[in-house]
């Protein structure tokens, strides 16, 4: 993809050249990059000279931002229920993390993690393909 004279390709560790791998591991950083992460993404942009400018290291992951529990149902079996939920899920998605959103009125839970987050606004435009494979209208999708 090539965005004001930048070109970003995607790729996975394995999959990265002799001087690209040198780079990511020895340019200064101040992230971790989690090598042994098989979802792990390594994203790479490029000026028009060719010269590398950045990486990013990424993976997919699901977010959970709703869920609805039986009012009858016991905490334990909540927990079960969502251990079982997040397993498909992540099976399904081809994922290895999932993140829930926890709602502010929830009580603190074990394994509970403070984030800063940043979230980028990404276009993606509908091919016409899209257009064209389906019946039902077919809208802009941003990511907010």
């Amino acid at each position: 993809m090539v965005f004001n004279k930048f070109k970003a390709t995607v790729q996975n560790l394995a999959e990265l050249s002799w001087p690209d791998l040198r780079d990511l591991f020895s340019w200064p950083s101040s992230s971790t990059i989690q090598t042994d992460n098989p979802h792990l993404l390594i994203a790479k942009a490029a000026n028009e000279r060719g010269e590398t400018i950045a990486f990013v290291s990424a993976e997919p992951i699901l977010l959970v931002e709703g869920y609805v529990l039986n009012p009858r149902s016991n905490r334990e079996d909540d927990q079960k229920a969502g251990d079982a939920i997040d397993a498909a899920l992540a099976q399904r998605a081809g994922v290895g993390r999932i993140w829930v959103v926890v709602p502010d009125e929830a009580p603190i839970m074990e394994g509970e993690q403070f984030i800063r987050v940043l979230e980028r606004k990404v276009y993606q435009p509908v091919t016409a393909t899209q257009r064209l494979g389906s019946s039902l209208p077919q809208f802009v999708a941003y990511l907010n």
